[in-house]
């Protein structure tokens, strides 16, 4: 993990409220978890990757995630079916957990907030749609 400057000292603590914040990126895409974890690196953020759903899991319950991007379509188990397994888990019901994916209709939403996702959001994610919306959840999440 590269370590990260931030010109305003503050800029992760007041957009989360803590100093600390662990983001799970899961995708099978090196290409987006590199765009998207960049992207959250100079924020601030702690960034772990995995890169499909079983590895996906297993990281998530090492490190605990304050929040989780994960990419719907992947090997193996897909999004759905990770995002179902960690809300079985008592640790993750309140665990912010955003579905991405590239195929936007409304039954890839629809399965995904029925799958237990805070959010679904279509690629490709904007900055500032991450530095929007990312605030929001981690003020509101577990406490």
């Amino acid at each position: 993990m590269m370590n990260i400057t931030i010109s305003s000292p503050q800029t992760l603590e007041q957009v989360s409220g803590t100093v600390s914040v662990t983001i799970l990126l899961i995708d099978d895409s090196p290409d987006n978890l590199m765009i998207l974890g960049d992207i959250l690196e100079r924020i601030g953020y702690q960034i772990v990757c995995a890169e499909d759903g079983e590895s996906g899991l297993e990281q998530a319950k090492r490190v605990q995630p304050d929040l989780i991007f994960m990419d719907v379509k992947m090997p193996g188990l897909d999004g759905f079916q990770v995002c179902e397994q960690l809300r079985a888990q008592k640790s993750f019901q309140r665990t912010p957990i955003i579905l991405m994916s590239t195929q936007s209709d409304s039954t890839n939403s629809e399965l995904a907030l029925r799958a237990g996702a805070s959010e679904f959001w279509p690629k490709p994610i904007s900055p500032g749609k991450i530095l929007n919306k990312l605030a929001g959840f981690l003020r509101n999440g577990p406490e």
